[in-house]
């Protein structure tokens, strides 16, 4: 008899112990998430990077220029179209006041402007392949998924909202330039929770390694 109850202990002791493991699951993922973007972000201005154009530090003050031919169909690496989105995010940005706007001449009938960083866009400015405008902290609001149906892999999703978030990348005119960031909008504006994912490796004892995390970064 007393050997029935010590088994019936361990073996609540076991399931009470698989419970506590499995309901804290989602507040562990939690923690590790929110830890693993600030050890990347220590700042906590720069979770999200939105690319201006491949203009480098030394090459201000930048005058744009027009190459013919541009069409909206246009494979977005060509140089054309590449030009074409280049001056409209400089217009878009001075406008914001993170750019100087000057008229110095004019290609035929078109305009030519002169733009350099204000005091202000230094603020955020992040020279990673070119001037890059960076913003925010990521803030893990709750787990949404985890999957183990990959060997040996583990993927984490998540609802998050960002802290630092400035004024000029609110415009909607700013954050529709950048369509291939899904959710930016609900990032910039806080109309709803943005998606975010970590990918994990786990080796034979179960213990995690970040992979890949997606929650913010460079975009074109």
């Amino acid at each position: 008899m007393k050997t029935q109850i010590k088994k019936i202990l361990i073996l609540g002791s076991s399931l009470l112990m698989l419970s506590l493991l499995t309901g804290c699951d989602f507040t562990d993922y939690k923690t590790r998430i929110q830890r693993e973007n600030d050890i990347n972000n220590p700042t906590g201005n720069k979770s999200v990077c939105l690319a201006v154009g491949d203009l480098t530090e030394d090459m201000y003050p930048y005058t744009i220029k027009y190459l013919p031919g541009y069409h909206k169909d246009l494979h977005y690496r060509d140089p054309i179209y590449v030009n074409h989105k280049l001056n409209k995010r400089l217009a878009l940005y001075a406008k914001e006041g993170l750019f100087t706007e000057e008229l110095v001449g004019h290609d035929g009938d078109k305009p030519l402007y002169r733009y350099d960083l204000t005091e202000e866009g230094r603020k955020y400015v992040d020279w990673w392949g070119g001037t890059n405008f960076c913003f925010g902290r990521v803030v893990v609001d709750r787990i949404t998924e985890v999957d183990n149906q990959l060997k040996g892999m583990r993927m984490v999703s998540f609802r998050y909202h960002m802290e630092n978030v400035p004024n000029w990348i609110k415009s909607k005119q700013i954050y529709s330039l950048y369509p291939n960031f899904d959710g930016l909008e609900d990032v910039v504006t806080g109309k709803d929770l943005a998606r975010g994912t970590h990918y994990y490796n786990v080796n034979d004892y179960g213990e995690l390694k970040l992979r890949r995390a997606k929650s913010g970064g460079y975009i074109l």
